[in-house]
C-alpha cells in the first residue's frame, strides 16, 4: 500500500536528484531514504529512477508518477487540514430521543437557547419514545434520562450517570381509603399496582427488604401501561413505583393527590443514565450536549 509518507520521501528524491541531501535534511541515512523508493517501485512494480553516481533522474514512469503523486499530496494535506480544523467543531445534526415529554420539558428546554446560542451550528432532533429503546431500530446520537436496562441490554454503549433518587410508593388517599394502608411489603401483595407495559412481569411493585436488597412484589394488576401511571394513581386505581425526586411526584404528594406509602422500604438505587454510541474520540457534538446538560443538573426542577 502507497503511503504518503514514503511518496513525499519520493517527491523530494525527484526535485533534488540526491538521496544525500534529502536524508540529511530529514535527518534519516541515506540507506533509509534508499529503503523508502526501493518500497515504492516495488509496490508499483515499476521503476521511478535511473541511477548513476551523481545523480537521480526519473524515468518516463516516474515523471508520470511524480505529477499524479503532488496533486495527491495536496488533496490529501487539504483532507488533513480539514480534519484537524474540524476536530473540535460542533457541527452537523444530534438527535436525542428521551422517554417522556416530562424529562424533555423539566431537564432540556430550560437551557435549550442557551446551548444553541453556543453551538449556532449544530441541529438539533429531540424526539420521545415512551416503549423499549431498540438501538438497532432507534437511529440516534444520544439516549437521555434512561434508566439501566439500556445498558444491560447493550453492553457495547457507552453511559454517563445523570441522577440517582429512591424509588418510592404511592397511591392517592381515595384508593388507600378504599383498599387499606399496607404495613409491610408483603401486604402490598393484596393491593392492586399499575403496571409499567415493558416490566416482565408487569404486576411488579420495588421495594427494599429487611435485609437492604430490592424486594421484587407481585401484586395485582389490573392496568398496564406505557404513560401516565401518575395520572392513573392520581385516579384511584392503584399503587405505582416512581422516582420519589421528581417535580410532578413532589407537586403531587404536596397538594394531597397522591400519599407516600412504606417510605422505609423505599428502594434507594433507582439511577438515570445519558447513552450514546463509543467512538474515540468522543464526537464533539455528543460531548458538548453531554457536558453542557449534565452541568445542568444541579438546576433540574428534580
Amino acid at each position: 500500500m502507497l503511503h504518503p509518507r514514503d511518496l513525499r520521501i519520493f517527491c523530494k528524491v525527484a526535485d533534488t536528484g540526491n538521496m544525500s541531501r534529502v536524508a540529511q535534511a530529514e535527518a534519516k541515512s541515506v540507506m533509509a531514504i534508499s529503503k523508502q523508493i526501493g518500497r515504492l517501485e516495488a509496490e508499483l512494480n515499476q521503476a521511478l529512477f535511473i541511477r548513476s553516481r551523481r545523480t537521480l533522474v526519473l524515468t518516463e514512469f516516474g515523471q508520470q508518477f511524480k505529477l499524479k503523486t503532488e496533486r495527491l499530496l495536496e488533496h490529501y494535506q487539504s483532507l488533513v487540514d480539514w480534519g484537524q480544523n474540524n476536530e473540535n467543531t460542533v457541527s452537523g445534526e444530534l438527535r436525542v430521543v428521551c422517554q417522556s415529554n416530562e424529562i424533555i420539558r423539566e431537564t432540556l428546554v430550560p437551557w435549550l437557547a442557551e446551548f444553541v446560542q453556543l453551538y449556532p451550528n449544530l441541529g438539533i432532533t429531540l424526539d420521545v419514545k415512551e416503549g423499549l429503546v431498540d438501538i438497532l431500530e432507534d437511529d440516534f446520537d444520544i439516549f437521555w434520562a434512561i434508566g439501566p436496562y439500556l445498558g444491560q441490554r447493550y453492553s457495547g454503549l457507552k453511559q454517563k450517570s445523570l441522577w440517582k433518587s429512591a424509588y418510592g410508593l404511592f397511591a392517592s388517599p381515595d384508593y388507600l381509603r378504599n383498599a387499606g394502608i399496607p404495613a409491610t411489603i408483603e401486604d402490598l401483595k393484596q393491593h392492586k399496582v399499575i403496571g409499567y407495559s415493558h416490566n416482565q412481569p408487569t404486576n411488579v411493585l420495588v421495594a427494599r427488604g429487611d435485609d437492604g436488597q430490592p424486594h421484587f412484589i407481585n401484586a395485582q394488576c389490573q392496568i398496564k401501561t406505557v404513560t401516565g401511571l401518575q395520572e392513573l394513581a392520581e385516579a384511584g386505581l392503584g399503587i405505582i413505583n416512581a422516582p420519589a425526586d421528581t417535580a410532578t411526584i413532589r407537586q403531587l404528594v404536596a397538594e394531597k393527590r397522591l400519599q407516600p406509602i412504606l417510605e422505609e422500604h423505599w428502594w434507594e438505587g433507582a439511577e438515570v443514565y445519558a447513552y450514546y454510541h463509543p467512538s474515540r474520540p468522543i464526537q464533539p457534538k455528543v460531548r458538548a450536549f453531554l457536558d453542557f446538560f449534565a452541568a445542568k443538573r444541579s438546576e433540574w426542577c428534580f
